[in-house]
């Protein structure tokens, strides 16, 4: 294909994409929650609110650390690191906790991040919460070697809806991430008795219109919330079956800079989220959830007894409609992108830049040469 044809192609879109952005409602200003001040994390890249000790939040540290998860006071102060044995860090980029139908409490590292999208499987390790704080060495209760049906692609996100028992990925694309399902013949909600490995093949069911997702997190009734750099997007529980669907959220809001905002956690009462950055020293941002995106959420649970089963529940089930989707096209919706958030104007920007300069740049030979690698981010 000459290069000329492409270039139109991409203008095209971006203008388009820059007509049909609609700015976000704006988030109430941000407090500082904690401060992550211990010199051994400087890539906070995961946030997870304990399920059971109040107040603590588990965070992480990038690729090339050790697989150590740490639990952060309210203080800021690290009371708690747990190491997950037999496994290297090799760029873990999101976690989660959560309890299992018995009410257990579980921590979930996921290794997934792959900057040059040429690793041949990634992984998930879950160990359980631990009881007391104080250093523990685990090894994963559950491994997971997750490989894409479609190719190696970099993402930094990991769900999991405890009430349906399902997990998921979110891929971080430029313009759109891929939603991808954990099968649940690989994770069905309950865990091992025994530290057990399993690999299977994540499933494609749809895609969302947001630039660069680093992180998200499900409420208790299913809604899930993703991050970008500088967005907040809701979205109906996210569908499990096959499909090229076009999830749109139902509601956007702006989050505060940061350095390079990249962990999300939801509050437990459901009205603010909390945002960890990159870098060293940072603060942990609490950011009250705009007035549509709050509305969405159904009430926090009672907490549960620790021998509580909570029953699987379908998408059906939720106080929420289906997921909102656009059928199929043979364009692959490039131009329904009104949905994108507005940290993507940009991003955008910088391609109707790019391609401008593309216009009659000839076609490198196929000598193997690819060209310059995106940056680590």
């Amino acid at each position: 294909m000459r290069p000329a044809p492409v270039a139109a192609t991409l203008l095209a879109f971006s203008a388009s994409a820059l007509l049909l952005l609609a700015p976000p409602a704006a988030a109430a200003g941000p407090d500082v929650d904690r401060r992550v001040g211990d010199p051994r994390i400087t890539e906070s890249s995961g946030l997870a609110v304990s399920p059971t000790h109040a107040g603590v939040l588990w965070t992480h540290d990038d690729s090339g650390n050790p697989p150590l998860l740490f639990a952060l006071a309210p203080s800021g102060r690290i009371t708690s690191t747990t190491r997950i044995t037999g496994l290297p860090n090799v760029d873990w980029e999101a976690m989660a906790a959560f309890r299992d139908p018995a009410g257990r409490a579980w921590l979930a590292a996921a290794d997934i991040g792959d900057n040059q999208a040429q690793r041949p499987s990634v992984e998930v390790d879950v160990v359980p919460e631990p009881a007391r704080l104080g250093a523990d060495v685990e090894p994963a209760r559950l491994r997971l070697r997750l490989r894409y049906p479609d190719g190696p692609r970099d993402a930094e996100t990991l769900l999991v809806d405890s009430s349906r028992r399902r997990m998921w990925i979110v891929s971080k694309g430029l313009f759109t991430g891929t939603v991808y399902a954990v099968p649940s013949s690989a994770w069905d909600g309950t865990l091992p008795d025994r530290p057990t490995a399993r690999s299977a093949t994540l499933v494609p069911v749809g895609t969302v219109p947001l630039v660069l997702v680093t992180d998200g997190t499900v409420a208790p009734d299913g809604t899930v919330l993703l991050r970008t750099y500088g967005d907040l997007a809701a979205f109906d529980p996210f569908p499990v079956d096959p499909g090229g669907r076009f999830l749109t959220p139902r509601a956007t809001g702006g989050l505060p800079s940061q350095q390079q905002g990249e962990g999300l956690a939801l509050e437990p009462d459901g009205r603010s989220v909390l945002l960890s950055s990159e870098g060293s020293d940072q603060a942990v941002l609490r950011v009250p959830l705009p007035d549509d995106i709050r509305a969405l959420l159904g009430p926090p649970p009672a907490t549960p007894s620790p021998a509580a089963t909570r029953p699987s529940r379908s998408p059906s089930a939720s106080s929420h409609p289906a997921p909102a989707v656009v059928p199929d096209r043979e364009d692959g919706g490039l131009l329904r992108v009104g949905a994108l958030t507005g940290g993507a104007i940009a991003a955008l920007a910088a391609v109707v830049a790019l391609t401008v300069a593309a216009v009659g740049v000839r076609r490198r030979p196929a000598n193997g040469n690819r060209g310059p690698r995106r940056p680590r981010t």
